[in-house]
């Protein structure tokens, strides 16, 4: 939290790396840029890309976000304390790429106006140029920072991935790492708004559809009209639900107590392109229901939710731009640790079980972090 210290701590973190050069089947890779070193992880019984069928590539802190970072490094220190065998994680015909720290400069300059390390030092979101890369025979770009050169982040992926993506049989998945502070803030709005505005309160974000939409399958709330939300023009920026004032108060009603039976846990959704819809569906249900028992995240009815309600040029996007075969990208979005990270030191000051609670929910979701890898490891 203290941005004096973040050098301290990224020095740390690429000293640790460093280690795992020493491990058999693991490589690590140091790119320098122009804005810090970005590490890339390679574990891989094969040396020729011809011999493998699957990438497997997990992508952290395109912004200011720590699940993927710390995720990740948790996950490769398991492995190099062999509390992970090794054995369990190389798979034939397989390549694993970490990418856990793809902004370098966003994490040793978490300032007031990079939204605590979110931007590129030029001020653009770096998950906006992965069209423009991986797919430049797509012809209708929207907010892909098209007045701004493709960064060395973006063009260090794609040189990583280029001798496997030559190769169309080869089937490559890119899981993307996020948080956002979208979910906490759309079920406060709903809590706040929904009863008293009604028939004419305004959905002006997906998530409070979704969120809406599970809770009328958790708690088997029957409705008729089809579809559930809809625009009442053309160029409305939001939608109407199709619900009795009555069934409302109902899905008020049933809000709360999902708020109430879910303060302490953690909120997330999978997020899929078209393409890879089948798939992350069926890894996000595998990781749910896997880690239901322990009672640490959500309860909701469904974990995957489709990524085609933006359209800009990240990571999942690119999937259903690109024309080559067997690409399959998706992402997870859970709850956004440092938002501001200024009013959080300011909260860990006057809250006397801030640090306590903060760290019971980083450790959650890296819990997902690392279920999420080593299932998709296993699952083609």
């Amino acid at each position: 939290m203290d941005p004096q210290r973040r050098q301290a701590l990224f020095d740390k973190i690429i000293d640790n790396l460093r280690e795992l050069n020493e491990l058999e089947f693991i490589e690590l890779e140091l790119f320098d840029t122009l804005e810090g070193h970005i590490p890339a992880v390679k574990i891989t019984r094969h040396s020729d890309p011809g011999e493998v069928k699957y990438v497997k590539m997990f992508v952290g802190a395109q912004h200011n976000e720590y699940n993927g970072l710390f995720g990740i490094l948790e996950f490769l220190k398991l492995i190099s304390e062999k509390i992970i065998d090794i054995e369990d994680v190389l798979k034939s015909n397989q390549v694993l790429l970490f990418l856990p720290l793809m902004n370098p400069y966003g994490f040793l300059n978490p300032k007031k106006d990079n939204k605590s390390g979110y931007y590129l030092k030029n001020g653009t979101n770096l998950n906006r140029y992965w069209r423009r890369a991986f797919a430049p025979e797509f012809s209708n770009f929207n907010d892909d920072n098209e007045q701004y050169p493709i960064p060395e982040h973006t063009k260090i992926v794609k040189k990583i991935l280029q001798p496997y993506w030559d190769n169309k049989n080869t089937a490559i998945y890119i899981f993307d790492f996020h948080e956002t502070s979208l979910l906490q803030r759309s079920l406060k709005e709903l809590s706040l708004n929904l009863h008293h505005e009604s028939i004419s309160y305004k959905f002006d974000r997906i998530y409070k559809e979704v969120i809406i939409s599970n809770i009328l399958a958790l708690y088997n709330i029957p409705y008729f009209q089809k579809p559930l939300f809809k625009t009442c023009s053309r160029n409305a920026n939001h939608t109407h639900i199709q619900l009795s004032i009555k069934q409302i108060d109902t899905v008020y009603e049933k809000l709360l107590d999902f708020i109430t039976a879910n303060q302490d846990k953690l909120p997330f959704f999978f997020c899929y392109s078209e393409k890879s819809r089948e798939y992350c569906q069926k890894l996000a249900d595998i990781v749910y229901n896997k880690l239901k028992e322990r009672n640490i995240l959500w309860k909701i009815y469904e974990p995957s939710i489709s990524h085609q309600h933006i359209y800009h040029g990240c990571i999942v996007l690119m999937n259903d731009a690109t024309s080559r075969p067997n690409v399959y990208s998706m992402e997870i979005e859970c709850h956004k640790q440092f938002f501001n990270l200024f009013e959080e030191v300011e909260k860990s000051k006057t809250e006397p079980t801030y640090f306590d609670d903060k760290l019971r929910s980083i450790n959650i979701s890296l819990t997902l972090t690392i279920e999420t890898i080593k299932e998709m490891i296993n699952l083609n």
